[in-house]
């Protein structure tokens, strides 16, 4: 969950303000952001959080400031030829819930449970009522919109999704550092102690020493990569990596992602087939990262975390974590 619209709203209702959350429940055609977006607002304007800029924003904006905002659904048009349009030319729409908060019992709430890792979701009315916590389903890992007996939108307050770095090295912290700017959860481990210092990495959820043959025991039981998760190799060397592929390609980690050249991909892939992993190729994406021209540690960082933007949106969820 953002990790600034909640404690933004609760600031501000500690000092006496009216607040609103504005929140894209639909979205049909070309919009300025997702269902799952969302904002918060004051009398004095924005506190945090976007719904994609713009006039959309900036109607919704003066809406909630100005006291003019009726709890519950709105319906947008950003065809500019429709009645009613805000003067966008995106030709879609939009469905906007604008939520009062009466008080910060369901923001406190929300963040409690975000500081204890709770896998819940934070449920907003479709009616504008008062927002309430509950367990996530299973089978939905992003923003929801339920539209059952107590309609609501649903979004996760804890990211389901994580990545996991295997190495600690100068691309590495880059990575981590990009990662802490996008509100990804995310673990590493190097088996040097200088490499592996939580100091050096505090953006991470877990920082780990191991060997690189021994993941397993590290990334086990609530820790153990899932489909929803992915895990990017970057040893300073070929048997850290070989080790860590094996690991990675034991697990159900959605994704895998290693670092080096094409001759190392070959010797590897050789090497996988020879000990009995077939098909190998076909699990682990190398070299990492979107073909950009990266050459500094930076640069791969940023190649590396649009590739894992652009993975984990193929997958359906929306992170709501430092992000629409």
């Amino acid at each position: 969950m953002d990790a600034g619209i909640l404690p933004a709203a609760a600031a501000a209702l500690a000092g006496g303000h009216r607040v609103f959350l504005v929140t894209v429940t639909a979205a049909t055609g070309s919009t300025p952001q997702r269902p799952g977006a969302w904002m918060a607002v004051d009398e004095t304007g924005l506190l945090a959080g976007t719904i994609g800029g713009g006039a959309l924003e900036y109607a919704c904006l003066r809406l909630a400031a100005e006291g003019q905002a009726v709890p519950g659904v709105r319906h947008f048009s950003l065809n500019a030829r429709e009645a009613g349009a805000v003067g966008m030319i995106c030709g879609g729409s939009t469905d906007i819930l604008f939520t009062p908060l009466a008080d910060a019992a369901p923001v406190q709430a929300a963040l409690a449970a975000l500081d204890a890792r709770q896998d819940v979701v934070f449920c907003l009315p479709l009616d504008g009522g008062a927002p309430c916590l509950a367990p996530r389903d299973p089978a939905r890992t992003g923003p929801a919109l339920v539209e059952d007996a107590t309609a609501r939108m649903e979004l996760p307050v804890l990211d389901t999704r994580r990545v996991l770095v295997i190495g600690g090295g100068h691309v590495a912290w880059e990575v981590s550092r990009l990662l802490g700017q996008l509100g990804t959860r995310h673990y590493l481990a190097d088996d040097r102690a200088e490499f592996s210092a939580p100091e050096r990495f505090p953006a991470a959820e877990g920082v780990f020493q191991a060997e690189f043959a021994a993941l397993g025991t590290v990334f086990a039981g609530a820790l153990a990569p899932t489909a929803s998760d992915a895990v990017c190799i970057m040893t300073r060397g070929h048997e850290g990596d070989a080790a860590a592929v094996r690991w990675a390609l034991g697990t159900d980690a959605g994704y895998i992602g290693l670092m080096g050249s094409r001759r190392k991909r070959e010797k590897l892939f050789a090497d996988l087939a020879a000990a009995g992993y077939t098909g190998a190729e076909q699990h682990i994406t190398t070299p990492i990262g979107l073909s950009i021209g990266a050459v500094t540690p930076a640069e791969i960082a940023v190649s590396v975390c649009a590739q894992l933007i652009q993975w984990f949106h193929s997958k359906g969820g929306t992170a709501l974590h430092g992000g629409a």
